[in-house]
């Protein structure tokens, strides 16, 4: 297939998927890609016809399937550019968003404390409109600049997006984030107190065993941890899948974990909490599927 003799651009074959996710769970793409430009991602699309593509960011927040998986998987973590002007900082969909909360830090901005201590890049954070206390990501967004399946790029400023909860109108446009351009309130100074009370909830979590963060969203309401841990899901496990024991809402790949072992532990828990409270508890982790099917 000619998407493995791109001239000077890497395309690996049977890559690990557990090896790119926080979860260590995962089978292997056919092919897998990490363009450094939106250049070489548009050259990769335009021969990679007649497969699905998966894209990846820091891993922190996805699970795959085992198995290998026929299609082509790209990481945007070398797209990750940064560029500050007076008002605005341009940053591609790569970049770390824990280094960018220390960009912020250090140059006494405002604005990114509630995402202290949040992994993954910005652009799964924009995807998922990642946040804590009451704030979220969609709260910098001036605009976004995407890639569709037949090269096109297209600029969405924030009013064309819809943001909510732990989700963003262009998961569902079937495009690829290329960059954010996030507004800076100049005015704003860095408040050092609010973000180490932010970092100081990650002590809580399970920081020492391999997890995709959160399990299941926030009911309106209520705290999914605290619905787990009243229903008793605490310690339980399928295979080397584990509910933590510090937090309800982390589930733990102690082991060897699989896919299907994951997928029961959470459907346990979901089933658990619904027979005793009556609550659907919403999935957070999000399960890999194809952004689109290149024609």
């Amino acid at each position: 297939m000619s998407l493995i003799n791109l001239q000077n651009i890497n395309i690996n074959e049977y890559k690990s998927l557990s090896s790119l996710c926080t979860l260590g769970v995962g089978g292997q793409a056919r092919y897998f890609a990490e363009p450094v430009t939106p250049d070489e991602l548009c050259k990769i699309l335009e021969n990679a016809k007649n497969l699905p593509v998966y894209i990846i960011g820091g891993g922190s927040n996805t699970l795959f399937p085992d198995g290998l998986i026929n299609a082509l998987v790209i990481s945007t973590k070398k797209l990750n550019a940064l560029q500050w002007e007076k008002n605005f900082v341009d940053v591609q969909a790569g970049y770390s968003l824990p280094l960018l909360v220390k960009n912020f830090r250090d140059r006494n901005i405002g604005g990114l404390e509630f995402a202290a201590g949040i992994p993954g890049t910005l652009g799964g954070a924009i995807t998922g409109n990642a946040g804590t206390s009451g704030h979220g990501i969609c709260e910098l967004i001036e605009s976004v600049l995407t890639l569709d399946s037949s090269g096109n790029f297209r600029i969405y400023h924030a009013h064309e997006i819809k943001f909510e909860y732990r989700k963003c109108s262009l998961a569902d446009e079937k495009v690829i984030i290329i960059s954010a351009r996030l507004k800076l309130d100049n005015s704003l100074r860095w408040n050092e107190d609010e973000y180490k009370k932010n970092l100081l909830r990650r002590k809580n979590q399970p920081l020492n065993f391999r997890s995709a963060g959160c399990t299941f969203k926030n009911p309106e309401k209520f705290s999914a941890g605290k619905l787990l841990d009243e229903c008793g899901c605490k310690n339980l496990s399928v295979g080397s899948a584990v509910v933590s024991d510090m937090h309800a809402n982390f589930i733990v790949n102690t082991g060897n974990a699989s896919y299907s072992d994951i997928v029961d532990l959470i459907e346990i828990c979901r089933k658990k909490v619904f027979d005793l409270t009556g609550i659907k508890l919403e999935q957070e982790i999000k399960t890999a599927s194809p952004c689109f099917v290149l024609q």
